[in-house]
């Protein structure tokens, strides 16, 4: 008997980045310290607490993830620190992600969270490929799906790869899970006046050159009607609030 899943859960994608798994070493979340709000520090978002929000937030939603590699190696940075060929470079990111997404697939299984783990890049011995079939089966079965290898070719970001995942699943909102606490008027780290903008539109993101992302995924958003919402990952409870709080961090659309 073919096994499906009959759901009207709201369908997001969250973009989590590599550094996430950082954190599987830290101590767990001391609830009293001070807030480290807009700045990178792994500790502030240990591992097991982003397992326990994913489980509480699959009750409403269904989710499908697209992790990142940059905890073990960025493509360009690759590139440009030993000279390695671009293209090999982003391939070489791209694996990583897969590495990724295989530890991230186990953990949640551990934690009784059935997973899919799909990979632009053909890799049989460990998961399977990315395709709609499988998709449309992983989302009929409501299992997290993690999407890794990128899109297959270099020169495409992680911004663009999760808007096209985002079609493929059919979310209409993608939460961008960054180390900030939204998308600012410029770099808060180099500009003190710098503001955070709640709500903007796609273009205002293209001609203001904001880069939250790249301007091929706001293109694409944009086209597609698909929400983006940027919050900061670090946070306490961040995947909560952006479940319960419509106000939490900064909204493109």
């Amino acid at each position: 008997m073919e096994n499906t899943v009959l759901t009207n859960k709201k369908r997001i994608l969250l973009k989590l980045t590599g550094k996430i798994l950082g954190s599987c070493t830290q101590e767990p979340i001391n609830k009293s310290a001070p807030s480290t709000l807009g700045t990178s520090s792994l500790g502030t978002c240990h591992f097991k607490d982003l397992i326990e929000q994913i489980k509480l937030i699959k009750q409403k939603h269904s989710i499908s993830i697209v992790i990142g590699g940059g905890n073990i190696i960025r493509g360009d940075a690759q590139s440009l620190a030993s000279g390695t060929t671009p293209a090999i470079a982003h391939q070489a990111g791209m694996l990583a992600t897969v590495i990724n997404g295989l530890i991230l697939k186990d953990i949640l299984e551990k934690n009784n969270i059935e997973a899919e783990l799909l990979s632009s890049i053909v890799c049989p011995q460990i998961c399977k490929a990315v395709s709609q079939e499988n998709i449309d089966n992983a989302c009929k079965e409501d299992k997290v799906i993690i999407f890794t290898g990128g899109t297959g070719a270099p020169f495409f970001t992680t911004d663009t790869n999760m808007i096209i995942r985002a079609l493929q699943v059919g979310a209409k909102e993608v939460w961008k899970c960054t180390n900030i606490d939204g998308v600012y008027s410029s770099d808060p780290k180099k500009d003190k006046n710098a503001k955070i903008l709640k709500n903007i539109k796609y273009s205002q993101a293209i001609s203001q050159n904001l880069e939250i992302m790249d301007i091929t995924a706001l293109i694409l958003a944009e086209k597609h009607k698909i929400i983006v919402r940027v919050f900061n990952i670090f946070e306490d409870n961040s995947l909560i609030k952006a479940s319960n709080n419509i106000n939490f961090g900064s909204l493109i659309s």
